[in-house]
């Protein structure tokens, strides 16, 4: 396994890649034991089992999001990751954990961070990144994060700090909330649909590190996500093997590490655990489904200056009519999943709700 890997790494990205990757990981291991102190520990002890007979739904960032009703998990524990925050505008409720463990995403991130992190109970980051960044020298230290100390190998670990990589911050994500102590974790957007993204550039010769030059993100819930001007990782083939690999292998492990996990979503590849139904896991009534939309919709319509009643919101049922430049609209699904990539950027996309999208007009600044 380790000579496949250092052969894969060779060609992709030439024998100097090799050598400086072995001096950063020797490097790595002197600072990620040098690092951690006792009040780090203390954090984390503090968390163990804490949420112990709760469920959570760890949230993926794939387009299949966009299908789904994210309005009913208002009062059930969501954990999300990365850039998520951008699909804040089109709920009700804040992720209740969050965290970013690539380098690349999380440099991006340190400016946002704060606001971030403000927001929700509990955030996870890498104090020393394995690539070498010091992370704890550009996040703010505040009672409510808690530091990673990443491993290389395949396992599951059950005693944080420490958490074992898989490819995708998933993977860690699932050993910090069986560490919180959840019985159930619920995935949804965990798609595994990927494409390469073409209009990026390579920040250097040899590997997938790259920079996006259009708002045009194909991989993500909104084509904002790795956006302009943001770096991440491509997914190449051998990334997503990776990944694949990482979750087949806990799946085929839930007994041996006492994990319920349960994919709940749509459109996805992940074949590795039981699948359930979204709506009849969260069992809420019509009524209360009602409830919970229109409060949303209210909310969104007032923050935008629409001066349109709920009532009178135009409906249509023609994709053509849609992309014209209409204010704020009802549109049914079939229509609507095709065309929130492309209206995104002028309007907010609420639902599904009833089969239909609500396209809120965006407040003009």
């Amino acid at each position: 396994m380790i000579f496949s890997k250092l052969f894969l790494t060779i060609s992709k990205e030439g024998f100097k890649a090799v050598l400086i990757k072995i001096f950063r990981r020797l490097h790595y291991y002197l600072l990620r034991n040098l690092s951690y102190n006792q009040e780090d520990k203390k954090s984390w002890e503090k968390l163990k089992a804490k949420y112990k007979g709760k469920r959570v739904f760890l949230i993926g960032n794939g387009p299949s999001l966009n299908k789904l009703p994210l309005y009913l998990l208002k009062n059930e524990y969501t954990m999300a990751f990365n850039r998520f925050y951008i699909m804040e505008e089109r709920l009700n409720w804040i992720p209740n954990f969050f965290t970013t463990v690539d380098n690349l995403v999380l440099e991006d991130l340190c400016n946002d961070v704060e606001k971030i992190t403000s927001k929700v109970d509990y955030a996870f980051f890498p104090k020393i990144h394995f690539r070498g960044t010091n992370f704890s020298k550009k996040i703010p230290n505040k009672p409510n994060i808690l530091w990673l100390r990443q491993k290389f190998g395949k396992n599951f670990s059950k005693v944080l700090p420490d958490v074992y990589q898989g490819g995708s911050v998933i993977i860690e994500g699932l050993q910090i909330l069986n560490y919180l102590g959840f019985d159930k974790i619920y995935l949804i957007g965990v798609d595994m649909n990927f494409q390469l993204h073409t209009t990026t550039k390579s920040l250097n010769n040899y590997s997938a590190e790259i920079i996006s030059l259009n708002d045009d993100d194909p991989n993500h819930f909104d084509p904002r996500y790795f956006g302009k001007n943001r770096k991440y990782h491509q997914p190449e083939d051998y990334i997503i093997k990776n990944i694949m690999n990482s979750l087949n292998y806990i799946g085929g492990n839930l007994d041996r590490f006492g994990l319920n996990i349960i994919n709940a979503g749509v459109d996805s590849k992940v074949e590795a655990f039981p699948k359930e139904n979204f709506i009849e896991i969260l069992n809420i009534s019509p009524e209360e489904q009602k409830r919970l939309f229109t409060d949303l919709l209210k909310k969104t319509l007032i923050l935008n200056d629409v001066k349109e009643s709920i009532d009178d919101i135009m409906e249509v049922s023609d994709a053509e009519i849609v992309l014209d430049d209409l204010k704020t609209f009802i549109a049914p699904m079939s229509i609507a999943i095709s065309i929130i990539q492309k209206l995104i950027f002028t309007h907010i996309p609420l639902g599904p709700y009833d089969n239909k999208f609500y396209f809120i007009k965006r407040k003009t600044l």
